[in-house]
């Protein structure tokens, strides 16, 4: 036997159909205030059989007001066409943003969904990763001849201000 709506998600789909919010359409329905914003985002977007029934009344809806896409893009035209006439960038601006949305070009939001994360098998990875790479260059070859500098102390570390100053104050005329 197919499952149906039960009677909050109907109250929920009436609700939500007359251009309520949908938290506040999950309040109106019955479920839980504190929990309303997480309750309605699982309903429209988790729950197929709601999002089935909304799909559906939106369907209905488009066939009765016998308003399609390109009748929206007859009307967007017709706005840009009006914008360029009275010299009135902000609107020309807004019915190009209105257009690139009919046609697919500009998205308000992007739902991504993780299904699964393997955090454990993640670090493990980037750990074989490290190893490899010790492993790699463990034996870096230095060539050269080390020299003690005169004057210069060596019992603390050397870095290249302490080492400028040192040479400068020791009477030698080096550029580091």
């Amino acid at each position: 036997m197919p499952r149906e709506l039960t009677p909050r998600q109907i109250a929920f789909v009436a609700a939500f159909q007359t251009g309520m919010p949908a938290a506040q359409a999950a309040v109106q329905a019955g479920y839980s205030p504190r929990s309303a914003k997480h309750t309605a985002y699982s309903l429209m977007h988790e729950n197929k059989l709601v999002r089935a029934e909304l799909d559906k009344l939106r369907e209905k809806l488009v066939a009765e007001a016998e308003y399609n896409g390109a009748k929206a893009m007859a009307d967007c035209e017709s706005g840009m066409a009006f914008a360029v006439k009275t010299d009135n960038a902000n609107a020309y601006v807004r019915a190009v943003e209105l257009k690139m949305r009919l046609v697919g070009l500009l998205r308000e939001k992007v739902d991504i969904t993780i299904e699964r994360v393997d955090l454990a098998g993640a670090l493990a990875e980037a750990k074989e990763r490290a190893q490899l790479r010790l492993r790699c260059d463990s034996d870096p070859t230095i060539e050269g001849d080390f020299v003690a500098v005169p004057g210069v102390a060596t019992d603390r570390p050397i870095d290249s201000e302490s080492a400028a100053r040192d040479f400068t104050t020791n009477g030698l005329d080096w550029d580091l």
